[in-house]
């Protein structure tokens, strides 16, 4: 488990203030909240499945167009339909067509066919039966928001550390800090992003 602690020490180690006399907690932390954003970016960009996820089955009631949408969700990447006779069981599952806009010249059949992602929400011309719908999406991991915070990314202090030295050296016009932290920061990205790799790939049966 990676921890905000070892992640603020590190930092406050690199800065030459292991006592926290200016580099405290309530100091470090919005630039550890804004270093953790900036891996789980990094970490959706090489298509890592640290930050994929996909729903459990949901049911798209007769003429919804809206559906509940997991509450960790970011961004949909994928939608799959199956005919929801049997309940919320994986059964021939068909994978739905992406639109800007939700026709508005189709009749409603007994399948969704299509889904819009628009104002961050999840919209369907409808059917005229019941589906189950399964999302694969982008999910927000939890940005820390104490010491004792599990930074949910394996190896991310090692990263998160110098990152957040550089960040507050930075701020404090520090050349030297920031020149030696910015290049730790930068070697270790590339090994965090090593430990937690994948790959972007075409949308996989549920």
């Amino acid at each position: 488990m990676a921890l905000a602690s070892v992640a603020l020490a590190q930092a406050r180690t690199l800065l030459n203030d292991d006592l926290a006399t200016v580099a405290t907690d309530a100091v470090l932390f919005p630039k550890l909240q804004i270093a953790h954003q900036e891996l789980q970016t990094a970490l959706w960009e090489v298509g890592s499945p640290v930050v994929r996820e996909q729903s459990v089955v949901a049911l798209v009631d007769i003429g919804a167009l809206v559906v509940t949408q997991p509450a960790d969700m970011l961004t949909p990447t994928q939608l799959w339909e199956y005919d929801w006779a049997t309940g919320p069981v994986y059964t021939n599952p068909v994978p739905m067509t992406e639109v800007f806009f939700v026709p508005s010249d189709i009749a409603q059949t007994t399948k969704l066919v299509y889904w819009c992602w628009r104002e961050e929400t999840i919209t369907f011309l409808g059917s005229s039966a019941k589906r189950g719908v399964v999302i694969q999406y982008r999910k927000l991991l939890t940005v820390p928001t104490a010491t004792t915070s599990d930074l949910g990314i394996a190896f991310a202090e090692a990263y998160l550390g110098p990152r957040v030295a550089a960040l507050l050296a930075g701020s404090l016009g520090n050349a030297d800090v920031l020149k030696l932290a910015s290049a730790m920061a930068a070697v270790n990205f590339g090994k965090v992003l090593v430990a937690n790799r994948g790959q972007q790939k075409p949308a996989s049966r549920p």
